[in-house]
Formats: C-alpha cells, sequence, structure tokens
C-alpha cells in the first residue's frame, strides 16, 4: 500500500533531526553519543522494516553489526582482536558509519521529494493551461480554498478530459490522491 508521500517527507524530516542531534553529540565528544547513535539506528531499522526496505534495512544491520563487533573488541576489517586504542576505533567505525546513514536518508529523501518536485511541474502546467483555455480564472481559484474542493474539482476534470485521466494515472504510479491535492493546493495558494 502506498503512503502519502508527504507524510513519509515528514517522517524522514524528524529522523534527520534526530540524526543531527546525534551529530552533534559525536562532535561534542560526549558519554551519551554511543547510546543515543544506538537508539537512533534501533528507531532507523524500524522505519526501514515498515515501509519494507530491505535494502537499506540490511545496510543499517551492516552498520550496527559492524559498531558492536568493535565494541567487543574485535577490528572487523583486519579481522583480529583488537588490542590498544578500542575507544578510538570505536569513533572512526562511529563516523563511517554516521557517513552512510547520512547517505541513506539524504537518498531517501531526494527520491521522495523528486516526486513532489515532478508533480509540481506536471500540474503546473496543466494548471495554465486550463487558466490559457478559460476553464479557471481567479474567482474560481480563490473558491478552491480546501482539499474537499480541490478534490471534487479535480475529479470533474479527470472524469471530462482524456488527457488529463492520462496526467492522473501517470501521477498516481508514484503516489496516491491526496499528494495530488496537497500539490495542487500548493500550486493554487502561489496563484493567489
Amino acid at each position: 500500500m502506498q503512503e502519502l508521500v508527504h507524510h513519509t517527507i515528514q517522517k524522514i524530516q524528524e529522523l534527520f533531526q534526530h540524526f543531527n542531534k546525534v551529530q552533534e553529540l559525536y562532535l561534542s565528544k560526549s558519554f551519551d553519543f554511543d547510546g543515543q547513535f544506538e537508539a537512533f539506528l534501533y528507531e532507523f531499522l524500524e522505519y526501514l522494516k515498515s515501509k519494507g526496505n530491505t535494502t537499506c534495512e540490511s545496510e543499517v544491520l551492516k552498520i550496527m553489526n559492524m559498531i558492536s563487533t568493535v565494541k567487543r573488541g574485535f577490528n572487523p576489517v583486519q579481522m583480529e582482536k583488537i588490542t590498544t586504542s578500542k575507544r578510538e576505533l570505536q569513533w572512526g567505525f562511529s563516523f563511517s558509519a554516521m557517513e552512510n546513514i547520512h547517505g541513506l536518508l539524504t537518498e531517501m529523501y531526494n527520491k521522495e521529494q523528486k516526486k513532489l518536485d515532478e508533480a509540481e511541474e506536471i500540474l503546473s502546467g496543466l494548471i495554465v493551461s486550463l487558466y490559457q483555455n478559460g476553464f479557471l480564472d481567479e474567482d474560481k481559484v480563490k473558491d478552491l480554498n480546501t482539499i474537499p474542493k480541490i478534490e471534487i474539482f479535480w475529479n470533474s476534470l479527470v472524469n471530462h478530459n482524456t488527457q488529463i485521466l492520462g496526467i492522473n494515472k501517470k501521477l498516481r504510479l508514484s503516489m496516491i490522491s491526496e499528494d495530488l491535492f496537497l500539490v495542487i493546493e500548493k500550486i493554487l495558494l502561489k496563484l493567489i
């Protein structure tokens, strides 16, 4: 089942906020870093499981296992027991792990944002065309001030125009209707 793209972006932003706090702890060499980073990794892992993103889930598990191995006194890269500087090695592996996590979060965010950007581009062009052809005017735009009104308007367009029906089907491949209505609302607010 598809999830609201706007909600997914919001959740990724929340994960970024938590991750930024963890990075601040790392920067300040706080003793709370280990616990907070582990808590973040479990939160991120649970989110990925709920989304069914097994590729990223596997990457997070790999990172967690790597850090756990270092904490137990074994260097997973050199495949040997750590005899000196265990804490420094752990901080180094944690830094590497944070780099990987940042990459995953950024990739996930960009993927979702791209869906909204593409929808906005397509729908902006359509709305300008509707203006040019007289289907929309300033009074109608001002009247479309709620999501239910936008939904009724959009559905009437979809039911009476095969070209708009095609656009609707294309956009629905990557997002749900509520996302479309939110994007249309954003465009219409720019026109007022």
